[in-house]
């Protein structure tokens, strides 16, 4: 069975996509956090991560559908 890659295009868009996931840093602080700024930041840092995975899942299946 051959592997099946996406387009020159479609490519170009997923790598784009993914070093913009990537450039973008992590939501600390310098400052000693209290325990409260901890857990706001760990609720924001959480919220960053679920929007990269829908923009993830976004990809991957407009990658599956464009392969049927």
């Amino acid at each position: 069975m051959a592997s099946e890659y996406p387009s020159d295009s479609k490519q170009e868009c997923f790598e784009e996509c993914l070093q913009e996931c990537l450039v973008e840093p992590p939501l600390r602080g310098e400052d000693e956090p209290t325990d409260a700024d901890n857990m706001i930041s760990l609720l924001e840092e959480n919220a960053r991560l679920r929007g990269l995975v829908l923009k993830l899942t976004n990809l991957i299946l407009k990658n599956a559908a464009d392969l049927d």
